[in-house]
């Protein structure tokens, strides 16, 4: 039996910055499950790392994980940044804090707990799931706008 647990996850934000939603479509052998939220006010790029992080934190310490992002900036944060940002205390070779440091702590916590491998999934590709998780995230994003059209 495949307990590999694969998710494609996305993000979106209208305006960036404006409303933002995200979204992961999670495939577990013949299971597959869908979740997805949103900001009123957020970034493509937090919503990115939210899609992630969501999915991550329902499953069970030592879940062998597979995660797909179309996200550059997450899978490389991810697989390569991460941990000279905790050393360096979350300063960039730049000298510049680390954008998002509390979401990028949590991701950390995080992938110490679960098994991931982080993969990156060319956007746009035609790929049905991660299609999926893209309309999700946007659906998302679409719903907070709208409540903030109808608030003004």
């Amino acid at each position: 039996m495949d307990n590999l647990v694969r998710i494609f996850t996305d993000g979106s934000a209208i305006g960036n910055p404006g409303p933002g939603g995200w979204a992961a479509v999670l495939i577990c052998g013949r299971k597959r499950w869908e979740m997805s939220g949103g900001i009123v006010w957020t970034t493509s790029s937090e919503m990115e790392l939210v899609a992630a992080i969501q999915p991550l934190r329902s499953l069970a310490c030592g879940t062998r994980i597979e995660l797909r992002s179309d996200s550059q900036s997450l899978v490389r944060g991810m697989r390569f940044l991460v941990q000279r940002w905790q050393t360096q205390d979350w300063i960039n070779r730049r000298g510049i804090p680390i954008q998002y440091r509390h979401h990028w702590e949590e991701l950390s916590i995080l992938n110490s707990r679960l098994h991931i491998q982080w993969r990156w999934l060319k956007g746009h590709n035609h790929h049905p799931i991660q299609c999926r998780a893209d309309e999700l995230a946007y659906r998302a994003a679409r719903e907070h706008w709208n409540l903030q059209r109808k608030a003004a």
